[in-house]
């Protein structure tokens, strides 16, 4: 689970202030950085004030979705929500030819899942077929193989059953270039025309049933070896007799030519969405070659029977695909991908919280959630900066560490989420700049067991606390009186997307914080904030320091 919620997602948001925004801002970045340390150093404390803030969507297509989520989830803190697929679709060949008097036997969608995969997790019944009473099986005896998977990255109600609806999208969904956003009601920008409203057509083309697991068959000879294991993916039969119309009767239509008609005229894209208002969230691979559509036909064999051929066969079967190959597919052809997000239900007391934060003083608790925009930010006491600056000029101090200890609610039974991530936000003359600390990349950070920057919460121990290690970014700014104004730490659920060249262990982009796994991570978080009513539990930045 927790390898998969690592992933990233590159987010770009519109606007600044930090009370409610609809989006977030993409921006450039600087950095340098130390190797960080401090553990028996002496320790100092800076007093903070942080608040909550809410940008109410997040970017959220194809090029952030390493993963994608579906289903919904309710909670009393955090409420409801809901979350729906996406995707356009490409033809498997152009200009097919399904032959004569064809007709549509199934349609079936795969949808690939992720899955545990030790083997102590993935329950094999194997089952002999057409074997008499008391008849000892041969080599060559057929088998039918059950493999029932545990599903992974799931999060909710998991012991509940949803019902995953696929409808047809009803308009172009656009090219790879346009930017798409979690929130429909939402458009990019305050000039922009909402993209992010994707219209599909009422009737449900198919219906299958979610549980959190998953079993596939596979029939074969005893012994044979190179048959290859089903798609560990949920089939969903979809309406054969809407995709022969659509097809098969259409098969001499100009828009299936190439997928650049097919796209825009034929066949838009499909949504996926639960048709439930409870149950558990869960991620799924649209990255996968095995997230595909497959059309299984029969049509008249084009050849004359022979004399003497027994083996002649009046009706064909053949298949047709459709290929959802996503911007991580490494496949220049990738497909235009959205996630959408429904949020309803909220608490008083987490709508209170991003409607009204206390600027001055802070919030005493600060909530945090993936596949939203919640933010906390927070500022540094100045004069406490200033004072330990004074102490590196004239009294011989040297930074070595720092780092913000962020403490758990443990009244909220929430899961912990795997990662927190932070990122440094401030004003450059008339522009907001948003930029990856430089402990990020010049510290060593190999996910998940290396981290220096933001490790992964310990499970084991269970000590409910985070740690954000931002050591180069204090060193700027009392060593080396580097200005950062109107400066804030911003800090979110989730963690950096990865980069696929270094098998997801090292940071997608060693600059923009926006290239991360909200818009997939369905964990929710409620936290002490600088204004906690409990002293030991309050978010403060412990710098470390030696004296020479």
């Amino acid at each position: 689970m927790k390898r998969f919620f690592n992933w990233v997602g590159a987010i770009v948001l519109c606007t600044t202030a930090f009370t409610v925004f609809s989006c977030e801002d993409e921006v450039s970045a600087v950095g340098s950085g130390l190797v960080d340390g401090g553990s028996t150093a002496n320790v100092k404390y800076v007093d903070l004030i942080s608040y909550n803030t809410n940008n109410d969507s997040i970017r959220s297509d194809e090029q952030v979705l390493q993963n994608a989520v579906l289903g919904v989830f309710e909670e009393p803190v955090f409420g409801r929500t809901k979350a729906k697929f996406y995707s356009q679709a490409r033809m498997s060949g152009a200009n097919p030819d399904f032959g004569e008097n064809a007709e549509m036997d199934s349609v079936i969608l795969y949808v690939p899942i992720i899955h545990h995969s030790d083997e102590d997790d993935i329950e094999i019944d194997t089952t002999y077929l057409y074997l008499a009473e008391g008849e000892e099986p041969s080599d060559t005896a057929t088998i039918r193989i059950a493999r029932t998977y545990k599903l992974d990255s799931i999060y909710g109600n998991t012991d509940m059953t949803m019902n995953l609806q696929v409808r047809e999208v009803a308009e172009y969904m656009g090219a790879r270039d346009v930017k798409h956003f979690s929130n429909a009601n939402l458009a990019p920008c305050a000039e922009c025309p909402n993209t992010n409203q994707i219209d599909v057509f009422p009737t449900i083309l198919g219906t299958g049933e979610i549980k959190n697991k998953l079993t596939t068959y596979q029939v074969k000879q005893q012994n044979e070896t190179t048959a290859s294991v089903p798609p560990i993916a949920f089939q969903i039969k979809l309406d054969k007799d809407y995709f022969k119309q659509k097809f098969i009767d259409n098969q001499n239509s100009s828009d299936l030519n190439d997928n650049a008609a097919f796209i825009r005229n034929f066949f838009r894209g499909i949504e996926l969405s639960v048709a439930e208002d409870q149950g558990f969230l869960f991620n799924f691979r649209p990255a996968s070659s095995e997230f595909a559509l497959v059309m299984h036909y029969h049509y008249d064999n084009p050849e004359e029977q022979e004399d003497g051929d027994t083996d002649y066969e009046a009706r064909l079967a053949g298949s047709y695909g459709l290929n959802f190959l996503s911007f991580w597919s490494e496949n220049s052809a990738f497909n235009v991908q959205v996630s959408q997000f429904e949020h309803s239900n909220r608490s008083t007391q987490f709508v209170n919280a991003y409607t009204n934060p206390n600027m001055t003083e802070g919030d005493p608790r600060l909530y945090l959630a993936g596949l939203d925009g919640t933010k906390a930010v927070i500022k540094i006491n100045q004069e406490q900066l200033n004072e330990i600056r004074e102490n590196v000029l004239n009294n011989d101090w040297a930074i070595v560490g720092a780092e913000l200890n962020i403490y758990l609610d443990e009244s909220q039974n929430l899961k912990k989420p795997p990662y927190l991530f932070a990122w440094n936000n401030y004003r450059d003359e008339d522009e907001w700049k948003n930029i990856n600390f430089p402990d990020v990349y010049t510290f060593y950070n190999s996910y998940p067991i290396s981290v220096q920057f933001n490790p992964m919460y310990d499970y084991e121990e269970d000590n409910k606390m985070y740690t954000i290690r931002i050591t180069d970014y204090i060193k700027s700014i009392v060593e080396q009186n580097e200005v950062f104004e109107d400066g804030s730490v911003i800090l979110s659920l989730g963690n950096f997307l990865l980069s696929p060249s270094s098998t997801y262990t090292t940071v997608l982009s060693n600059t923009d914080p926006f290239f991360n796994n909200r818009s997939f991570n369905p964990y929710r978080v409620v936290l002490h904030g600088s204004n906690s009513e409990n002293q030991d539990k309050k978010l403060k930045l412990k710098v470390y320091y030696t004296q020479k």
